[in-house]
């Protein structure tokens, strides 16, 4: 945020003054400030303000999480080391750990005596406080939550560490809807393919496959694999038989939905 002196007269000086919003910001910095003006010699000027942001304490390796399948935080925690900054004056009293979500996890524990480096943290000294972060029943999708402490610090109070989490759905599909096409050779019928795989943490033996329209046929081949073929087949029997149905997967409690739909077009073409 900026302001300045509207009118600057010929050979006189004028002021310009900045600020910048250093919440949720560590580190080295730097925001442009672009002044316009009516001297029709030179262009705009562009001035650069830095600054360097030092909070109360170090977040370690990185101030911030992400979690995902076969990675640290759902088997097993991720783990943070928080240390007290060198040039922050009082006592690091840690304190008031919470998560903005119930599913994810945190716990934490006050090093007393000098630790070596592991499962990518440097070494811990004493006085230092290692947190522990683990996801337990997130929802599916990409989830940004919080972990929060309070530090008992000037000048940095209260620390909020963005933790993103990100959970696939039980069964991903390529593709994920399904057109069948008739065929010269087989006008009255057609049949299509959907490649599914099933999430690590779930049985694939769990798999069960249903259709809202009987009239169109499933089949998993092979069957209790995690990786599998869902096979449909359309008959088109009958006088008026359906075109399109839902077929549902379900496995660990999770429902999975694929549209089919058969190309009329196609099938009055191929008649």
């Amino acid at each position: 945020m900026a302001s300045f002196d509207g009118v600057v007269p010929p050979g006189k000086a004028g002021s310009i003054r900045a600020s910048i919003h250093t919440a949720n910001y560590k580190g080295a910095i730097a925001k442009s400030i672009a002044v316009t003006h009516d001297d029709a010699s030179q262009g705009p000027i562009n001035l650069t303000v830095t600054a360097r942001i030092v909070g109360s304490v170090e977040i370690l390796p990185y101030p911030a999480l992400q979690l995902a399948r076969r990675r640290r935080g759902f088997l097993t925690p991720a783990k943070l080391l928080v240390r007290k900054d060198e040039t922050e004056q009082g006592t690091l009293a840690f304190e008031g750990l919470a998560a903005s979500v119930p599913w994810l996890k945190v716990s934490a524990r006050k090093v007393t005596a000098e630790e070596p480096p592991v499962e990518g943290l440097p070494a811990a000294k004493p006085g230092d406080i290692l947190l522990s972060v683990q996801a337990d029943g997130a929802p599916v999708g990409s989830n940004v939550v919080n972990v929060t402490f309070k530090t008992g610090l000037p000048r940095e109070p209260l620390v909020t560490i963005p933790v993103t989490v990100s959970v696939p759905p039980a069964v991903t599909m390529q593709p994920n809807d399904l057109i069948l096409n008739p065929t010269p050779d087989q006008p009255a019928g057609a049949s299509g393919q959907v490649l599914v795989s099933v999430r690590d943490d779930l049985d694939p033996k769990t798999v069960t496959v249903t259709s809202d329209a009987p009239a169109f046929a499933v089949r998993v081949d092979p069957q209790g694999e995690r990786a599998f073929r869902l096979i449909v087949d359309w008959p088109g029997k009958g006088k008026h038989p359906p075109t399109k149905t839902t077929i549902h997967i379900r496995v660990g409690g999770e429902t999975i939905d694929l549209p089919v739909r058969v190309n009329l077009s196609r099938a009055e073409s191929a008649s």
